[in-house]
């Protein structure tokens, strides 16, 4: 007989949870994006893991390191398609850095955060979807009104940022083009470190 363990959700009273909000220095982060769009661009994707249909914020996501954000992307792709990855869509990939505010985020990648939100990872790298994205409306609607949230990567487990679109935020950022994603080192050192071919 097989055991499983429960898939914990936010809790009714989730809004009474008593978060602790993490002070996060005005920072340079890095995001992969499509080549048709900029980097600074604010959506909700069911695709995405804290993208809940009713979030009343979109949401952009940025990774503290630029490998993290490759993973993001591809990593499904890689683990499930023999280390094999679309050229066409490597191609479409852009890299930028983002510029972003001091900001007051719930860090889910803290001990304490994370008990008291009485969540765990499996929650938050949950296969089912709607799962991870329960708890991204619960914190958006959280009345601590966080800029965001912090987590980690399933692929590499480096912290990643899912930034809330509350008014004014956009204003306040600024993006560097970095060039395509094919054409840089990092990128290539990736493909070669990885052993992942490009079909």
């Amino acid at each position: 007989m097989s055991v499983s363990r429960p898939i914990r959700r936010p809790l009714p009273d989730f809004s009474k949870s008593d978060l602790p909000v993490t002070d996060y220095p005005a920072s340079r982060l890095w995001r992969l994006h499509e080549k048709g769009l900029g980097a600074i661009h604010f959506s909700l994707n069911p695709e995405h893991r804290f993208s809940h249909a009713d979030c009343p914020r979109k949401i952009l996501y940025l990774g503290e390191a630029l490998t993290t954000c490759i993973w993001e992307r591809f990593g499904d792709d890689i683990l499930s398609e023999g280390s094999r990855v679309s050229l066409k869509l490597w191609t479409s990939r852009r890299i930028s850095q983002v510029d972003v505010p001091d900001l007051k985020l719930c860090d889910l990648t803290d001990e304490t955060t994370a008990s008291r939100a009485k969540v765990d990872l499996s929650a938050l790298t949950s296969t089912d979807l709607s799962v991870p994205q329960d708890w991204g409306l619960s914190i958006q609607q959280h009345p601590t009104q966080f800029d965001g949230l912090r987590y980690f990567s399933r692929f590499d487990k480096k912290p990643c940022i899912a930034l809330f679109e509350r008014k004014g935020i956009a204003a306040k950022l600024s993006q560097i083009a970095l060039g395509d994603l094919p054409d840089s080192s990092e990128g290539d050192g990736f493909l070669t470190q990885h052993r992942i071919a490009l079909i």
